[in-house]
C-alpha cells in the first residue's frame, strides 16, 4: 500500500468517523419544525431560522395543502454534496405524526435519519439529483413550498434529522 493509498483510506475513515459522532449527536437532539401559512409567510419564518442543514446528514421537508403533499428527503452522499429524492401525492395523512412517533420511539439510540428513512420507505421516494449543500432553508426549501401555489395555506414540516 502507498503512502497516498494509506492517507485516503486514513482520511475516509476519520471522515466516517466524525459523520458516526455527528449523527450520534443530532440522532440524540433532532428537530421538527411546523410552519403554517402561505407560502411567502412559511418562507419568511424559514429565513429566521438557522436549521444548520449543511451540517446534517439527512434532513426532510413535508409539504401539504389543498393542492396535495410533497416529501423532499435530502441526504448527504458526499463532501458538500446531497441527494434529493422526492414523492408527491393528494395527501400524506398522519405523516407529521408519525415521523413525531419515530423520532420518539428512536430515543437517541439509532440514528434517527435511517429510522426515518424507513419509515419514509413506503412512500417509493424517487431520487431527482445532487445539489450542493444548501446555503440555507430558502435555498433548500423554497422551490417545494412555492409550489403549492401563491396565497394557499400551506403547513411546511422540517425534519431535521441527523
Amino acid at each position: 500500500m502507498t503512502a497516498e493509498t494509506q492517507h485516503a483510506t486514513h482520511a475516509g475513515a476519520v471522515d466516517a468517523a466524525q459523520e458516526a459522532m455527528g449523527c450520534t449527536a443530532y440522532s440524540w437532539s433532532p428537530e421538527v419544525h411546523d410552519l403554517y401559512g402561505d407560502p411567502e409567510t412559511i418562507i419568511r419564518k424559514m429565513d429566521g431560522m438557522d436549521m444548520e442543514l449543511a451540517d446534517r446528514r439527512i434532513f426532510v421537508l413535508l409539504t401539504e395543502s389543498a393542492n396535495g403533499a410533497d416529501i423532499r428527503f435530502f441526504e448527504r452522499v458526499g463532501d458538500g454534496e446531497y441527494v434529493v429524492s422526492t414523492w408527491s401525492g393528494d395527501a400524506a395523512a398522519g405523516l407529521v405524526g408519525r415521523l413525531a412517533d419515530t423520532i420518539l420511539g428512536n430515543k437517541g439510540v439509532h440514528c434517527v435519519g435511517e429510522q426515518v428513512r424507513a419509515m419514509l420507505s413506503e412512500y417509493d421516494l424517487e431520487p431527482i439529483g445532487t445539489v450542493p449543500a444548501p446555503a440555507n432553508a430558502r435555498a433548500a426549501f423554497a422551490h417545494t413550498v412555492r409550489g403549492h401555489g401563491e396565497g394557499t395555506f400551506t403547513r411546511a414540516t422540517a425534519a431535521l434529522l441527523c
